[in-house]
């Protein structure tokens, strides 16, 4: 089902995102940018990439990376699910695969940015509803009233 995203999944995942509803088309030409780069060069840095497919469809993928500068954070960069099969659990079945790659990259908190609109309030309650506790709001942050909301989940405990 999970497999690694190849080149060819490309306009895929584009038409999947936009058809969700919840991304802007200057996101949209943002993922193309990242899967290309993913692509050229990104995924030799540690940068991972997978998509869920059932009969040749792909219903849902995840785009997950190491955090610059960071002791062992990550970041999930982009994670959508086919609009048909949103409140199914493969959102859910797709961010626990996400957890334990990071686990096993030896990751030890992963981090999630999301819009403050309340647009995306299913998408705070779903992070949430999964374990993420809010980390930052910065208010105004893609635009006046379009704020940042950073959701943190630590999957190895502390040290000390």
């Amino acid at each position: 089902m999970l497999r690694p995203t190849a080149p060819d999944d490309t306009e895929a995942l584009i038409e999947l995102t936009a058809d969700t509803g919840f991304f802007k088309p200057i996101e949209l030409e943002a993922l193309r940018e990242v899967l290309d780069d993913y692509h050229a060069a990104n995924r030799d840095l540690g940068h991972r990439s997978f998509v869920w497919e059932e009969g040749g469809r792909i219903l849902g993928y995840v785009y997950h990376a190491p955090a610059p500068m960071t002791d062992r954070t990550w970041y999930v960069y982009w994670i959508a699910v086919s609009k048909d099969q949103q409140g199914r659990g493969l959102g859910r079945q797709i961010l626990e695969f996400v957890e334990q790659d990071v686990r096993d990259q030896n990751g030890r908190l992963l981090l999630i940015e999301t819009s403050s609109t309340a647009h995306y309030n299913p998408t705070r309650r779903f992070y949430l509803k999964n374990g993420y506790v809010l980390a930052a709001n910065i208010p105004d942050f893609y635009s006046d009233g379009d704020g940042l909301i950073v959701f943190s989940k630590r999957l190895i405990p502390a040290a000390g």
